[in-house]
């Protein structure tokens, strides 16, 4: 069913939370941002979990007019509890098109509630969205027992209320979860990154082809960029089709996308001078480090053709590299490079420059390769 009033696609979504949920209405309740309020095709994915029965078993996904993905949600309805009494919570998680958190959606009627009962506030849910969207959160690695300590004059058996409201909580917790709704913050967060998340995840994967990649980039959404590296460096097949447009997003002003893409290149995968050559063209309007980075790759894949050193030491006498980037590209250079007239130039001209450092480092590289 495509849609194209945000209107209609807002009704929608609610009718379908209402038979999802069972709710009268779709109160306002706790929201980051307005989901439901976007033009696009809702696609319905079947899904079950044991563990979670009692949440719905649709993930549902808004696509856009391109066929991709906006977002994906789940309704959930489950339980937080250690022993003892429990508490059901209802509420719906959110994804991104590239299977990253985006935020939740808590009815007015039944919000979140802290171990002694008294609802949150909405500092405590912007709190849990942080929480929420930290993937490397401390609670990652934890059980729930490890949540709370139990003091001794407390049976332990007895004394795990609804987030842990009789014992305390860690020490080393107490400032990264909601305070009195530490079980809470523990439940939702591997909610988020759980099952759905990794069926999510499954389901990208198997729309992987260059032209479902070509328009994830044509996006210019950075989650999703991001995703479409990491598709791409899982099947080295697409390598080809858009190494190139990975070198251009080594120059990105959005440092992840910068970042990741040179983290894309591995010297084990750099032993082709046309690739190498394509990465010294975008070095003149990179950071020093960037720069570096990139020579300390051709040192490591142990390849370097005469011309891909003769243009590094160009843009040295360009000034487009400093001294440490000469020292490094030194290191590049094997006695092979020197039956090069071009580089034996470039290098012979360093042995008079102006700079005494560089007269001397250039001296004793000829003179090693003299011996």
């Amino acid at each position: 069913m495509t849609f194209r009033n945000g209107n209609y696609i807002k009704a929608l979504i609610a009718i379908v939370f209402l038979l999802l949920s069972g709710f009268t209405e779709i109160p306002p309740g706790f929201r980051q941002i307005d989901f439901s309020d976007r033009e696009g095709t809702l696609v319905m994915h079947h899904f079950e979990n044991e563990a979670d029965s009692l949440s719905s078993s649709e993930i549902i996904e808004l696509q856009d007019e391109n066929g991709l993905p906006v977002w994906f949600s789940r309704h959930f309805y489950k339980d937080v509890c250690m022993t003892g009494e429990c508490k059901m919570i209802r509420l719906t998680l959110f994804w991104d098109g590239a299977g990253n958190y985006l935020g939740m959606e808590v009815p007015a009627e039944e919000p979140l509630t802290k171990s002694d009962h008294t609802e949150f506030e909405a500092a405590d849910y912007e709190k849990l969205n942080v929480i929420l969207s930290d993937t490397a959160s401390i609670l990652k690695d934890l059980e729930s027992e490890e949540l709370i300590i139990v003091p001794d004059s407390i049976d332990p058996y007895t004394a795990y209320e609804i987030d842990g409201y009789t014992a305390a909580t860690q020490p080393a917790l107490a400032e990264v979860v909601v305070k009195d709704a530490v079980y809470t913050c523990h439940t939702l967060w591997h909610t988020v990154y759980g099952p759905v998340q990794t069926k999510i995840m499954e389901i990208l994967d198997e729309r992987v082809d260059v032209s479902f990649l070509k328009r994830v980039f044509e996006s210019h959404k950075t989650k999703k960029i991001l995703w479409g590296i990491r598709a791409v460096e899982k099947d080295s097949s697409y390598h080809e089709d858009f190494y190139p447009l990975f070198i251009q997003y080594i120059q990105s002003d959005t440092l992840e996308i910068s970042a990741r893409a040179l983290q894309y290149f591995q010297p084990s995968g750099l032993k082709d001078a046309a690739l190498q050559k394509l990465l010294v063209e975008v070095m003149p309007g990179l950071s020093t480090d960037k720069k570096n980075t990139i020579i300390w790759k051709f040192i490591e894949s142990g390849y370097a053709t005469e011309d891909i050193v003769f243009e590094l030491l160009t843009l040295f006498q360009e000034q487009k590299l400093n001294i440490g980037s000469l020292n490094l590209i030194y290191r590049l250079i094997r006695p092979e490079h020197l039956n090069n007239q071009q580089v034996m130039l470039a290098l012979e001209g360093l042995s008079e420059h102006e700079d005494a450092y560089v007269r001397n480092l250039t001296g004793r590289l000829l003179g090693k390769f003299e011996k």
